[in-house]
Order: structure tokens, then sequence, then C-alpha cells
């Protein structure tokens, strides 16, 4: 039985991405690798979290990989206080959208430092 998951995610720069995860969105790093030509993290929402996010250089899996499916999937996260959390990523930087309702789904969406789609929704 999974218990526990951890999604990829393949960038162009793996630096600016750890920087963007960790001083922006707030999650902590839990590994680093480094492979020599790259850095490769791990992080999460915080230690305990059962959601992890493994951060690989795009163009290094492609190499090592050939015809890998390496594009950003589409996130969703879910909090308990959607105005706090909306609040907390615009003053961090973040470009945020408004808070909206769509299909009764009360939500905003922000991307990352690489222009990727992410949302968050009220649990």
């Amino acid at each position: 039985m999974i218990t526990k998951s951890t999604t990829m995610l393949y960038v162009e720069d793996t630096k600016a991405a750890i920087e963007f995860w960790t001083q922006k969105m707030g999650f902590v790093t839990l590994e680093t690798a480094d492979y020599g030509e790259v850095v490769s993290y791990e992080i999460a929402p915080n230690t305990d979290s059962e959601t992890k996010f493994g951060i690989h250089d795009k163009n290094w899996v492609l190499k090592n990989t050939p015809g890998m499916n390496v594009g950003f999937p589409s996130l969703l996260f879910e909090t308990d206080d959607l105005e706090v959390e909306y609040d907390r990523l615009t003053s961090a930087g973040v470009q945020t959208n408004p808070i909206m309702e769509f299909q009764g789904m009360t939500h905003f969406t922000f991307s990352d430092n690489e222009g990727n789609y992410i949302a968050i929704t009220k649990k």
C-alpha cells in the first residue's frame, strides 16, 4: 500500500527553484544531492509533511534519461485559511492572482519562478 508520495519537479534552474520554494513558499529542504555538475533537492512544507517534492535539473535528467516527460505537473495545494496564505505569499513577493470561486471551489492561483501555474484552495 502506498502511503507517501514525492512529486518530481523538473526545472531549468534548480538554484532559483530552491530559493523560490524555501524563501517565498516557506518549504524546508529535507535533502540535497550534489551530483557534481548539478544539485537536486527534496523539499516539503515541513519536516513531518507527507507531501514532498524533488527538484531536479530538467536538462540533466533529459541527458541521462532521453525521452522522459519532464513537463511541470499541475499542482493544487489545500489550506485551512486561504486568506492568510494568500496574504503570506503575496507579501513574500509571489505573483498571485485574486481569490476567486470557480465551480464551487474557492481558490487562488500563482506562478513559480519559471512561470508554472499553481493553485491553492480552501480545505
